[in-house]
């Protein structure tokens, strides 16, 4: 741990350095109290949101030699979990650190119209704001910016409300569930029986994964996105719900299929009640193929 301590220290005093490096964050478990629900462990790494005016540099792996540090094993250039910002991800001998990259002309910009009372309005437009909301809210720590970012970082997480799954939106993923287990059958009776396995880890599993999240959310309870520490957070019957045990076999494949498919219908009703309906015709469509 304390190798992983001294990378992220020796980023951070580069960052400091770094003049197109207008603010730096640090979310995520780092950024938690050790008494927090889902603290910092041995495998956590070191997540930074970057406000950079050459968000460019980060192209490829050569800033990481002018800020002094090792030379990476493996490094990503991708969007971002939620679609919105550019990510990186390098692996160090000692540890990973995963930066997502924020314009600092368009964050400027944005600072003004909060100052404005602007901030909300501009958010329904932008949905990078509201995933900054997102991100800060898991925990934040502000190491370079100064009184001004760190007040507008703080004014994001009071003014912009995180996006959440609202009733007509478990709707829609409700209708795409049945969608895909449609898609999942034909599959398993085509005998694409790994075509199916992936089906069912890809799209089913990630709306209940969903589902499951925003209901965790509405009753109060600790959760976090993309069923990460379901394990330690999330009561046995509700990991068992959630979860998707298969081999690429007929009989195996049916029986994780018809699970998910329960977990889906009980988590729409406990999150909407009656206002969406598993379709009536589909058993019917299904004794036709």
């Amino acid at each position: 741990m304390v190798a992983a301590e001294k990378l992220c220290g020796d980023f951070v005093a580069w960052a400091q350095r770094e003049p197109s490096i207008a603010a730096l964050v640090l979310i995520g478990s780092q950024s938690r109290p050790a008494s927090d629900a889902a603290p910092a462990d041995r495998f956590s790494d070191w997540d930074f949101q970057v406000v950079s005016s050459r968000p460019a540099l980060f192209a490829d792996r050569a800033w990481a030699r002018t800020a002094g540090l090792p030379e990476p094993i493996a490094y990503a250039v991708r969007i971002g979990r939620l679609g919105h910002t550019g990510k990186v991800t390098a692996v160090f001998p000692a540890g990973d650190l995963d930066l997502v990259l924020l314009p600092s002309g368009a964050l400027r910009a944005a600072r003004w119209a909060f100052r404005l009372g602007l901030g909300p309005r501009l958010a329904r437009t932008k949905p990078a704001l509201t995933d900054l909301s997102l991100v800060l809210s898991g925990g934040m720590r502000v190491l370079k910016g100064g009184a001004a970012w760190e007040q507008f970082f703080h004014r994001i997480l009071r003014e912009v409300p995180p996006a959440r799954v609202d009733d007509a939106e478990v709707a829609r993923l409700a209708e795409g569930f049945v969608v895909d287990y449609l898609s999942t059958r034909q599959k398993i009776e085509r005998g694409e029986f790994l075509a199916a396995q992936r089906w069912l880890h890809v799209q089913l599993a990630e709306t209940n994964f969903r589902l499951m999240h925003e209901l965790q959310r509405r009753r109060g309870s600790a959760s976090y996105p993309d069923a990460r520490r379901i394990e330690s957070l999330y009561e046995p019957a509700e990991r068992a719900a959630v979860s998707v045990a298969t081999l690429p076999e007929r009989a195996a494949l049916m029986r994780a299929l018809e699970h998910s498919a329960a977990t889906c219908r009980e988590l729409v009703a406990a999150l909407i009640g009656t206002a969406w309906r598993w379709p009536e015709g589909l058993a019917s469509r299904l004794r036709r193929e």
